[in-house]
């Protein structure tokens, strides 16, 4: 996997998976920090860092073994805690990764399944710890707690502590509704629908253009231009500042596509 590794070189407060994102690519952290965040709309306290993951540290594995979308922000480090505190303007230095295509990700679990399983039980694993820190400043886990206390007055809980292990296991695959599973045959659905939205244009351009071409052919020599250009003026004149022919080619491609849309 190592030689299909490249650099990416970041600036420092800037984003580099976003909410609800597609992640292609895993990162290895070469160089500087990355700090983490709940999404806005579910933060407690706005503009909260949940983690911050120093250098040697990776992300974006269980999002692409697990075909998710993230819903957590990952950003690249401005400014350390102490400089913010402080409203220091200096910022950090670039941030460096070294990253791992989606596509090699996945051609490696392939080539080597045993390595495969451990490597998505670990991802799971660490997948849970950040649901854990993304929970720290999060309302809607907070509301469920609150939920779940008032429940538990009315029934008393009695799992063995086996059980509560075993439902940790099982529940390290409970994904949440905001990292839904990416539909990539939509997404080849909605491609299909663009080329031939494109293919109709061209074809209406190239429709355009043929009569242009049979316009100039029967304008004839230049001064034939010439006739046919001042018999537009007087014509415009005529009609009152409003012009009977076409002035251009322009205008008459854009006549032309207004009237097969």
């Amino acid at each position: 996997m190592i030689i299909n590794m490249f650099c990416r070189i970041q600036n420092a407060g800037r984003p580099v998976i976003s909410y609800k994102g597609n992640v292609k690519e895993i990162y290895f952290i070469r160089q500087g920090l990355v700090e983490v965040y709940n999404n806005e709309n579910d933060e407690e306290i706005k503009d909260k860092p949940i983690l911050y993951l120093p250098k040697y540290s990776y992300f974006g594995d269980y999002q692409i073994l697990y075909n998710l979308k993230s819903n957590l922000i990952f950003k690249t480090l401005a400014n350390t805690p102490d400089d913010k505190k402080n409203a220091s303007p200096e910022m950090l230095p670039d941030i460096i990764f070294m990253c791992c295509s989606m596509e090699h990700l996945l051609e490696f679990c392939d080539l080597f399944p045993q390595t495969a399983e451990n490597i998505k039980r670990r991802s799971l694993q660490r997948r849970k710890k950040f649901m854990e820190q993304k929970n720290t400043n999060s309302k809607r886990y907070n509301e469920e707690l609150r939920q779940k206390a008032d429940r538990k007055k009315q029934k008393n809980d009695n799992k063995s502590d086996a059980s509560k292990n075993a439902d940790e296991d099982e529940n390290l695959e409970d994904f949440y509704s905001d990292e839904e599973h990416e539909n990539f045959d939509s997404q080849k659905e909605d491609m299909k629908q663009y080329l031939n939205n494109l293919n109709r244009r061209i074809d209406v351009l190239v429709e355009a253009l043929k009569q242009a071409d049979s316009m100039m052919a029967r304008m004839g020599d230049q001064k034939g231009i010439i006739e046919q250009i001042n018999m537009k003026k007087n014509n415009k004149k005529s009609k009152g500042g409003q012009a009977a022919y076409r002035t251009s080619i322009a205008e008459f491609f854009k006549e032309q596509i207004n009237k097969k849309q």
